[in-house]
């Protein structure tokens, strides 16, 4: 127990005896549970808001707006998401890089490598601009938003009190996991979901607690304002016979092949819109048409589609078979459309709309195959629907659980567990990373490694190299190096042209070599000492490509290029200070830690 009488300067404490006016001797436990409930009562609240504006959002553009434009052509069903697509363009002005595509990525980095700094505006920022792509028709869904919401309440609670950036963490991980339980009816999810994705698997039973807690109480106050019955209702599926096993492990194999095909497709498209050579704030007005063109296809990929997921469900054989396969392609283009120009939303509702379209057409094939089995072609759209998220995320047991709380049936949860792991290894062997985790790697960012062989993947090159340095022209004699070198600190130099473009580097073994002949010190010149092959940096590389690009050659110094201009330098960096500046960081996350 720790006496706050004699801890009065410490302000988290004094702090929350203050504002509580809580008894004179209390336990971190204690705070962190008084915590939990905050963020759990807070990120609750901001669920059921969101809930509440996405559902008057969508009424208005698709049962007022889209009849009323029907009337005219149903081919002016794009201007809606473009409409929603100009709606953001203020809030990405005003808050560039916070705002557009698939946010997953940029909350984890907040989350683990900058010490859990989110902004508290994010929350209103992500409620209404995944409102406005969502209800609009964009091809995306709510839990990466609610999550990122819940995750923002979490921050600005734990930075009000001044917590350091452990504990800022889990406050966070009980925000998000309060969030996708209040949107979902699911606390067991909720509470998987922080730690498979949020807490990258990292299990305490302490932060399990507070997690748990943070849950439950958001999962109450979405039931209070809402019901306390299962998304997709009570499902009345059966497991007919243990024959039905050899076919939900070939559902599996397929759901992990298709999961690795949408993983590629979804960064394949995020690539082509980041090469197009227009304007930013015009990409996701182009991808809202796109996405409304694939529309007039299928009106099926638009939104959430959680009316589509329950018809697959409940009675497949009503949806003609050709359509539901067509969905399965459109709604993996749309989504990628969708969040790689730019729109907002998360990737959980395309997910569980795509394994739901798989399963059906599964089931309906395997009913063909196999009649006398009495096989129920919805149930292997349930079951589909868990394995296809588990696949893409790589998060089995969130998945899961929220198929057995979002559907309320117990009886399937034994093919579910069977096909999502499978799903699960099987994308993993074609993809070692996720929908959440592949940009992350393409920064070089491995959360799974810790936070130490993090910090040098978050610290850029620019940061760390001097931008004032010594360089010596090509045309400067040996004689002449002689004079100026005594005066110079230096004993690595770029050589330049008289177009000032990098051309070599010269290094003081160079020289030293040089040193000792005699009657060359007129003739020979920078250009010819000079080592021409180089090693080059680029102010955006990250340390961790730095360090290996020092192992190379065993080198001490690297030039740092434009990567427009790889022949101008801009910088060099000193193996020294690599390891100053990792050593720093270390020694901080330390302190932040203890805090």
């Amino acid at each position: 127990m720790i006496d706050i009488s004699r801890l009065k300067h410490w302000k988290p404490f004094h702090l929350i005896s203050r504002r509580f006016r809580l008894k004179p001797r209390i336990s971190w436990i204690n705070v962190e549970l008084i915590l939990a409930c905050l963020v759990g009562i807070g990120a609750g609240l901001a669920a059921v808001f969101f809930r509440f504006i996405l559902h008057e959002m969508h009424y208005f553009f698709f049962e007022i707006v889209y009849p009323w434009l029907s009337q005219y052509s149903r081919f002016l069903l794009p201007l809606i998401p473009m409409f929603g697509a100009v709606l953001l363009i203020p809030f990405s002005l005003k808050y560039p890089g916070e705002i557009n595509g698939y946010g997953m990525p940029r909350f984890l980095i907040s989350v683990h490598i900058r010490g859990g700094l989110i902004r508290t505006r994010q929350i209103f920022i992500k409620i209404f601009t995944a409102a406005i792509t969502i209800s609009t028709g964009g091809s995306a869904g709510v839990e990466g938003p609610i999550a990122q919401i819940g995750g923002a309440v979490g921050s600005s609670i734990g930075r009000f009190f001044q917590m350091g950036s452990h504990r800022l963490k889990v406050l966070i991980a009980c925000g998000s996991a309060a969030g996708i339980a209040a949107q979902f009816n699911a606390p067991l999810a909720g509470v998987l979901f922080a730690q498979e994705i949020v807490m990258v698997g990292e299990f305490q039973l302490r932060t399990f607690g507070v997690i748990v807690i943070s849950s439950g109480l958001a999962t109450a106050i979405s039931r209070a304002f809402y019901t306390s019955a299962p998304t997709f209702g009570v499902l009345d599926y059966h497991f007919i016979s243990y024959h039905e096993f050899g076919l939900y492990v070939v559902l599996g194999l397929l759901i992990g092949v298709l999961a690795y095909l949408f993983i590629k497709m979804f960064f394949l498209v995020g690539d082509r819109f980041e090469q197009m050579k227009v304007h930013a704030q015009v990409k996701p007005i182009i991808g809202a048409f796109l996405v409304g063109l694939l529309g007039l296809l299928h009106i099926g990929v638009m939104g959430d589609g959680y009316k589509y997921m329950l018809a697959a469900m409940q009675s497949p054989a009503a949806l003609p078979i050709a359509a539901v396969a067509l969905l399965v392609i459109l709604k993996m283009v749309a989504t990628s459309i969708t969040l790689g120009s730019g729109n907002v939303g998360g990737v959980f509702a395309p997910s569980l709309f795509i394994g739901a379209m798989i399963g059906a057409v599964f089931g309906w094939a395997a009913d063909l195959a196999f009649p006398g089995l009495g096989i129920q072609p919805g149930s292997y759209a349930l079951v589909a629907m868990g394995a296809f998220l588990a696949a893409a995320t790589h998060s089995p047991m969130t998945s899961i659980f929220l198929l057995f709380e979002i559907t309320g049936n117990y009886e399937v949860i034994i093919p579910i567990m069977f096909a999502s792991v499978i799903g699960v290894m099987v994308a993993r062997r074609l993809c070692p990373d996720s929908l959440d985790s592949m940009e992350l790697s393409r920064q070089g960012i491995f959360l799974h490694k810790g936070i130490e062989a993090n910090l040098l993947n978050s610290i850029l090159v620019k940061s760390v190299m001097i931008k004032k340095f010594e360089t010596l022209p090509e045309t400067m004699s040996f004689a002449e190096f002689m004079e100026f070198f005594p005066e110079s600190k230096a004993q690595y130099y770029p050589v330049l042209d008289d177009r000032q473009r990098m051309t070599g580097v010269v290094s003081f073994q160079d020289i030293r070599e040089i040193m000792l002949e005699d009657g060359l010190e007129h003739v020979v010149v920078m250009k010819d000492l000079a080592e021409t092959k180089l090693i080059k940096l680029f102010p955006h590389d990250s340390l961790t490509k730095a360090i290996k690009k020092f192992g190379i050659k065993d080198i001490e110094t690297i030039p740092v290029v434009d990567p427009e201009e790889p022949q101008k330098i801009v910088g060099v960096l000193k193996r020294k200070d690599v390891i100053d500046a990792y050593n720093k960081a270390i020694l901080m996350n330390d302190m932040e830690r203890q805090h």
